[in-house]
């Protein structure tokens, strides 16, 4: 559940390197946005859509690392003006590391207003 005025859908910017697995292949994306629902990863190798991945996210406050199960919803085609990657949406995130995320955006987003 949300804290009160604080959007599901309101995403923080994030520039971390971001550890996951797609099966027992370990890999390594660049975070670039973060929400309490997911997460956009550049890559120039997104995976394909419905694909489940373990990711290992740290934010950038100096929180402890967390582990979260995923699932590719989206794929974006680099462009001029949009980085190329995929939309991960978690699906097997703890409640505690759901608040440490929500709290990072509201901070990072009242930061940027």
């Amino acid at each position: 559940m949300s804290a009160p005025g604080v959007s599901p859908e309101l995403r923080a910017p994030l520039s971390t390197s971001v550890k996951f697995f797609d099966w027992n292949r370990p890999q390594t994306a660049e975070a670039v946005e973060i929400s309490t629902r997911g997460v956009f990863l550049k890559t120039t190798a997104p995976l394909a859509e419905d694909r489940l991945l373990t990711l290992r996210l740290q934010l950038t406050d100096g929180t402890r690392p967390f582990t979260v199960l995923g699932r590719v919803i989206r794929t974006v085609k680099g462009s001029l003006f949009r980085p190329g990657g995929m939309d991960v949406r978690f699906i097997d995130l703890a409640a505690s590391d759901r608040l440490t995320i929500e709290a990072y955006v509201q901070r990072r987003t009242l930061r940027a207003a």
